[in-house]
């Protein structure tokens, strides 16, 4: 054991401590960003959640991903219809359910929203950034086998993912879907042809 390791706090601790203040950075971008267009952070990531969904989505997925409740999520959309960025309309599949899909400035303002993380991972090469691609899509995949985020179209919880079936390789995944290998710099955080694992 070296001196650093007996006066280093645990370096999970350490690390969780860099993440949070990273995260608080993003947050803080996010906030700046939504200010500016006369939005409220949560306003904003539903309003992105949304636009990232043609098809519409259902007020309850909107409110798991943005990890607020229901009643708060009403608000946010009720905040957005009124300035004519997301629209109500019913399910084709269920007459009684409603889905939220973002109108025509809804789908432009999320277009040219500032990715909160890009400054902080503009200083890594294209190595790093892969290798932190892989680690963020594995935390992503032991929180949702933990039930600690809402359900995410990415990848590693994908059916037609295929993990490490060529190992050693430059992509050693595989796209079922569209049937062709991956590498981990391939892999999608956010996919519209996702279709979650049994």
């Amino acid at each position: 054991m070296s001196t650093f390791d007996a006066i280093s706090e645990p370096l999970a601790q350490r690390l969780a401590d860099g993440l949070s203040r990273l995260g608080a950075v993003a947050r803080q971008i996010d906030w700046q960003a939504a200010e500016a267009e006369g939005l409220t952070p949560t306003q904003a990531d539903i309003l992105r959640f949304v636009a990232s969904r043609p098809a519409g989505v259902r007020l309850a997925a909107a409110a798991g991903h943005a990890g607020v409740r229901s009643a708060t999520a009403s608000d946010a959309v009720t905040a957005l219809q009124r300035k004519a960025l997301v629209r109500k309309q019913s399910d084709a599949s269920d007459g009684r359910a409603i889905l939220l899909k973002a109108t025509r400035d809804g789908q432009a303002l999320a277009a040219r929203w500032p990715a909160s993380y890009a400054p902080v991972v503009a200083g890594l090469d294209a190595d790093d950034q892969e290798a932190m691609l892989h680690l963020v899509m594995e935390m992503i995949r032991h929180l949702h086998r933990r039930n600690l985020i809402a359900p995410q179209r990415s990848c590693v919880t994908c059916k037609y993912f295929r993990e490490n079936v060529a190992p050693g390789s430059g992509e050693p995944h595989r796209c079922a879907f569209v049937d062709a290998p991956m590498a981990d710099r391939h892999l999608r955080v956010d996919c519209p042809e996702h279709v979650a694992a049994a």
